[in-house]
């Protein structure tokens, strides 16, 4: 039996895929497994993955059909022999004693799940810039203490992703959990991992490198018709986990609602700088929810930048709301090394406050 189980699934990452494997394989851990998933790329990924196999016993190359990431991901997790599974993207990278600083903390605590920080990186016109997203080291021992404190891990990105985390494959197999075919199916997926936790901790380090702005990955920014609908399905999920938690306490959930608030102010944006016919009636359908209601009502948000773009959506305002979102995303394309640095002051903000 190794002791991780590093799983990465793989499509259409032909220029990004050496520097991720050469940064697993340059790890001073050693005790690992890798397992790259080809998903039916259509480049050379596949074959790039089958090279570096026939350099290192520890790789094991699975090529199948295309199912994107939540199937590829889960073909990984039916044949992962691993104490932890470890799940990063194709197109990052780690640094050299991260798997090792994460075991070690796994190993420390004993908690069915270790996550840690991360380092966002961009590159925007022909610029590169990044930041660190990390808390300080936790460790919450018992169900409750997962319970109260969950919360203040959603507006970092911390909880949403797998790539930051270690799962004690023991856990994902007798809960029979497996990524979802949905939007944003790590997030579900974690919820699910959190529904009967009973131990968590938080490692210090920020050693994963997140390319967040890569052209023509999940991440680029185009219209979605459906984002509403997705945030509205994903946030709906979240209050679900609180509900099988029976969470009432006030300062818990308007955190909860203040992280569906700042995802609704996306949301506007997203229809406002859109080429929609109907994007006057997008908005508003947005505005109008009663869960985005109660949301501007409840919640918390963690700045004083997200408490002015939502004034207009609190008030229901759609001109100004459209306006609000078409501002953000100028700023966003014109100016995004501005637009980052905000989201990264609003981001460590957050963080401090907690």
């Amino acid at each position: 039996m190794v002791q991780v189980s590093i799983i990465t699934p793989v499509y259409n990452v032909e220029e990004y895929l050496p520097k991720c494997i050469e940064s697993i394989l340059a790890q001073t851990f050693r005790d690992f497994e890798l397992i790259i998933v080809d998903d039916g790329s259509p480049d050379k990924s596949g074959s790039i993955a089958d090279g570096y196999a026939k350099t290192d016993s520890r790789i094991r190359v699975i090529h199948k059909q295309n199912g994107g990431a939540p199937s590829a991901r889960n073909t990984g997790i039916d044949v992962a022999r691993g104490k932890y599974l470890y799940f990063p993207d194709s197109d990052d990278w780690i640094d050299s004693n991260y798997i090792q600083t994460m075991y070690d903390y796994s190993e420390l605590t004993q908690a069915e799940l270790v996550m840690s920080g991360f380092t966002m990186k961009y590159v925007e016109a022909g610029t590169a810039f990044s930041y660190h997203v990390s808390e300080p080291a936790a460790d919450f021992e018992n169900n409750d203490a997962v319970k109260l404190h969950m919360h203040t891990y959603f507006d970092n990105t911390m909880l949403a992703v797998p790539w930051n985390k270690f799962y004690l494959n023991s856990y994902i197999q007798d809960n029979h959990l497996r990524f979802p075919d949905v939007k944003w199916d790590d997030l579900h997926f974690n919820v699910e991992v959190l529904m009967n936790i009973k131990h968590v901790a938080v490692c210090n380090t920020f050693g994963y490198h997140f390319f967040r702005s890569r052209p023509g990955s999940e991440t680029t920014t185009v219209f979605d018709g459906q984002l509403f609908k997705k945030r509205k399905e994903q946030f709906t999920h979240i209050l679900r986990l609180y509900e099988h938690w029976n969470i009432t306490d006030s300062n818990i959930l308007s955190n909860i609602y203040g992280y569906y608030a700042g995802r609704l102010i996306e949301c506007v944006q997203n229809v406002s700088t859109s080429n929609a016919p109907d994007k006057i009636n997008l908005v508003r359908e947005i505005l109008n929810d009663p869960l985005t209601i109660q949301a501007m009502h409840d919640g918390q948000l963690k700045s004083s930048v997200l408490s002015i773009l939502s004034i207009p959506i609190k008030q229901r305002w759609v001109g100004c709301s459209i306006m609000m979102g078409k501002t953000i995303g100028f700023v966003k394309t014109h100016m995004s090394r501005t637009f980052y640095q905000m989201k990264s002051t609003i981001v460590n903000r957050a963080i401090k406050e907690n």
